[in-house]
């Protein structure tokens, strides 16, 4: 296990590591409030609830601390109410790569994680009803992978893949958003339920403490990535609804490739061939129906193109999403800091890796790559075909 520092900001910039700066505070109090959860021994899942109480009980000694930075932040808090990039198609279609190369773009908003605001179900985009009030909005909301990684530090694969897993601070603080997001909805005229989730975002970003991209340049997009949410239409409708000014980015992988990775990934789930080449058939048509029916606010990229041609496929995306061109976007990053690819095989360095392109020449029987074809081809073909001309 590899845990590294946070990256450095430039001296004099808000949320800087610049003496007495806003983060080396941040820093040393994560470690004494990881104490009121029962340190790493703790096997009990703590709930929101537990969470929020145990907070409360922060020894005294810290609580002068640790109320001064949730005033700064409640009170210099950057508001988030851009529209928001959804990447989605099934998994190990590389979407969790296009989220990581937005990262460390200054003009995003970029959600480091998968985005678990789905209810009741991860991949179900979330439906308020706007006569509840903001406890309610916030339980359905709030994303519990932040516990975890607020607690461990943030990883986004799993043991075994690599023989030094990487582990990066995430020094977020679940009362601080609770707080931040109450006082939003207070100060604002709640009409739609896209105030309601501009009130999460904010307080998402803003209690992301060490979060090296929250100042600087004006942000025009939020990206985040979640699997499978494009597979229903009425998640489609839902997430429109909410964001009309909303993006949605679809990656189509090839069919033989996707199922190299997923069955090794989740043998239990991808591992019989018929399913899996059913699941990603099911996912590839839907997508293309949505580009069909909404227009350019629906992108299909292809893996292969994002893998290969990075630059390219990058500078196309930026130009289409309305973001300038910037060289971060060709590094998969996790808050500046080079990360490695979440891949189903071992990986060795940082950057953008293409073999997985090319693997299932190597893995996969004649029989099996016949029989993907066979049930894949012409809904592949059609994928490609809608897809926008260079």
């Amino acid at each position: 296990m590899t845990p590294l520092p946070p990256a450095e900001s430039k001296p004099g910039q808000p949320g800087g590591r610049t003496a007495g700066g806003f983060l080396q505070r941040v820093a040393s109090l994560k470690f004494r409030i990881a104490r009121a959860f029962g340190g790493r021994r703790r096997k009990k899942r703590l709930s929101l609830d537990e969470t929020l109480a145990r907070l409360d009980r922060v020894d005294e000694v810290y609580r002068e601390e640790y109320t001064q930075l949730c005033r700064i932040r409640l009170e210099k808090r950057v508001e988030v109410s851009e529209p928001l990039v959804l990447i989605t198609q099934i998994q190990r279609s590389g979407g969790t790569l296009l989220s990581q190369l937005f990262d460390g773009h200054p003009q995003c908003h970029a959600h480091p994680y998968e985005l678990y605001i789905g209810y009741p179900k991860k991949m179900d985009w979330p439906e308020l009803d706007l006569r509840d009030g903001p406890a309610s909005w916030f339980k359905i909301l709030f994303e519990r992978p932040v516990l975890r990684a607020f607690e461990r530090g943030y990883t986004k694969y799993g043991r075994g893949i690599d023989d030094d897993m990487e582990v990066f601070p995430f020094i977020f603080l679940p009362s601080l958003q609770k707080a931040i997001f109450e006082d939003c909805i207070a100060r604002s005229s709640i009409q739609t339920a896209r105030n309601v989730f501009d009130c999460y975002m904010t307080s998402y970003f803003n209690a992301w403490l060490d979060n090296q991209n929250l100042y600087g340049s004006k942000k025009r997009l939020v990206t985040a990535f979640v699997p499978r949410m494009g597979m229903d239409d009425a998640n489609l409708l839902r997430f429109f609804e909410t964001y009309p000014d909303g993006r949605l980015l679809s990656i189509i992988r090839d069919p033989k490739s996707w199922w190299v990775s997923a069955r090794k990934h989740k043998p239990d789930v991808y591992g019989d061939l018929d399913q899996a080449a059913d699941l990603w058939v099911a996912s590839t048509e839907a997508v293309t129906a949505a580009h069909r029916r909404y227009g350019d606010r629906v992108d299909l990229l292809k893996f292969e193109e994002l893998v290969t041609d990075t630059e390219g496929t990058m500078r196309r995306v930026a130009g289409r999403l309305g973001l300038d061109f910037h060289a971060c976007l060709l590094t998969p990053t996790f808050n500046g800091l080079p990360i490695k690819a979440d891949s189903s095989y071992q990986v060795r360095g940082h950057g953008v890796i293409s073999e997985p392109v090319t693997r299932h020449k190597a893995v996969l029987t004649a029989a099996e790559m016949a029989r993907i074809d066979e049930r894949t081809a012409g809904v592949y073909a059609e994928a490609l075909d809608v897809m926008p001309r260079h």
